[in-house]
């Protein structure tokens, strides 16, 4: 391997701690800001749309910015140096909600700090991924560094997910946001001290127009992001899994329980998807499970909740069939940016990875929006029992939608992916040769250039 095991593990808790905090906003601001400050769904909803909206438009630009800016100290890790100071900052800043002020100021305070900190954690995220494109170019090394990754991103889920709730109830939200955002700060900063990028592209000439364009010429990476965006909008579950336990299930101690089972099985998975993938491949995985997964969302909703026993059963294939997909998204997204290196000869990795945090982003727009006019439509009062109609509905957005996503997600990756491991393994030995001739070719004008000058006088027509 290229790397070392240390690196490798300073890069693994970068993510333990980004996702730490994502996971502490991601599934309970809305419940926060909703039930504990007291504004409605409706309008909780219209910001989390407009701002994600906001956010994912503006992702590619920054994507642009990465590739464009020729940092001193990198591609990459200039921007995870600065996101793993301002990210846990901003997550304070989003629990301190001034509980005095009135409601408009609420709502202003709320929509400046939650889009401020949609921002940031893009400049957390694709930086994130794509460093590991320049930490080694050996495939296997760089999905080993990718899905033990992405591993983190459940472990930091499962660990927050727990005991949130509880803890909160005890010491408070904001003392609940400082201590995480604490822990990310310290976890975070491990990439700063301790990863390399071995590897540079500011050796190739790319334009603004060229990366501008580049999702739309890069095909595999647009078709492959369609179906991606229509799976993170349809993966409703760790919105509205506390909603789900509290007002069906009808104890709040089944949010941490629903939640440990999933992230605890989707973290075992993740530990042993490498051999997996290595031998059925990625393509074969991610379509098995997805289909795995609509199977799972159908047969529950049928089944009914009435037995919270039968409830944890499903979570665990939740769990199982609903990691490898989450895991192989920079996966996929670096085959990609490998692909329209052989086929377009440009390599813009960092707009290929925003521009997944793009699609991620823009799905999670339409997932908070879907599960928050849901709710409202249903006719949803906080702190109160719930209708049959609302409680069938919670029930739907927690079952059937994310099934349905899945099966959809599978259909459009199975009919416009086409990408398959020997095809990278091909390209990155092409590539690999061309340097290596282009070295030996520099080097062969290298030794005509330096040669020893005679040291006989030339004559003139006179002979002198």
């Amino acid at each position: 391997m290229e790397t070392t095991s240390k690196e490798r593990v300073s890069y693994y808790v970068y993510f333990l701690g980004s996702n730490a905090i994502l996971c502490l906003v991601a599934s309970f601001a809305m419940l926060f800001y909703t039930d504990y400050v007291g504004i409605s769904v409706s309008i909780i909803g219209t910001l989390f749309v407009l701002a994600r909206i906001w956010d994912a438009l503006s992702a590619p630009i920054f994507g642009v910015i990465i590739d464009r800016a020729n940092l001193k100290g990198g591609l990459f890790k200039p921007w995870t140096n600065l996101a793993s100071i301002i990210l846990p900052i901003l997550t304070v800043l989003i629990f301190l909600v001034p509980n005095n002020a009135s409601l408009t100021a609420k709502v202003i305070y709320i929509a400046v700090t939650y889009l401020a900190w949609e921002m940031c954690y893009t400049i957390s995220d694709a930086p994130g991924f794509g460093l590991a494109t320049l930490m080694t170019k050996n495939t296997h090394e760089r999905d080993l560094l990718m899905s033990r990754g992405r591993t983190m991103v459940f472990l930091g889920f499962m660990v927050i997910s727990s005991s949130s709730v509880a803890v909160a109830n005890q010491i408070s939200w904001p003392i609940l946001a400082l201590i995480v955002a604490i822990a990310g700060l310290i976890l975070m900063n491990f990439t700063r001290f301790n990863v390399k990028e071995r590897y540079s592209n500011k050796a190739e000439k790319v334009t603004l127009k060229q990366i501008m364009t580049y999702p739309l010429q890069n095909k595999q990476l647009l078709f492959y992001l369609m179906s991606f965006m229509m799976l993170s909008m349809t993966n409703l579950q760790g919105i509205v899994v506390s909603y789900f336990a509290l007002y069906n299930l009808k104890n709040p101690i089944y949010i941490s329980i629903l939640m440990f089972i999933s992230l605890g099985v989707q973290l075992l998975t993740a530990l042993i998807l490498p051999p997996i993938i290595k031998r059925f491949g990625k393509w074969k995985v991610n379509v098995v499970s997805l289909i795995g997964l609509f199977t799972t969302g159908l047969s529950l909703f049928v089944i009914g909740y009435s037995n919270p026993v039968v409830v944890c059963v499903f979570a665990v294939l939740f769990g199982l069939f609903s990691s490898a997909p989450q895991l192989m998204v920079p996966m996929f997204t670096a085959d990609c940016v490998e692909y329209g290196a052989f086929k377009k000869g440009v390599r813009a990795s960092g707009t290929a990875f925003a521009t997944q945090t793009f699609a991620g982003k823009l799905g999670g727009a339409a997932a908070s929006g879907i599960v928050a006019y849901a709710l409202a439509f249903a006719g949803y009062i906080p702190n109160v029992p719930q209708t049959g109609q609302v409680l069938t509905w919670i029930f739907a957005l927690y079952a059937v939608v994310p099934g349905v996503g899945a099966l959809i997600t599978a259909g459009l990756f199975a009919w416009l992916y086409k990408i398959k491991e020997k095809d990278v393994e091909g390209w990155l030995a092409s590539a690999k040769k061309n340097l290596q001739q282009a070295d030996s070719a520099k080097q062969g004008v290298a030794d005509k250039t330096i040669s020893v000058p005679s040291l006989k006088k030339p004559q003139n027509s006179h002979g002198v």
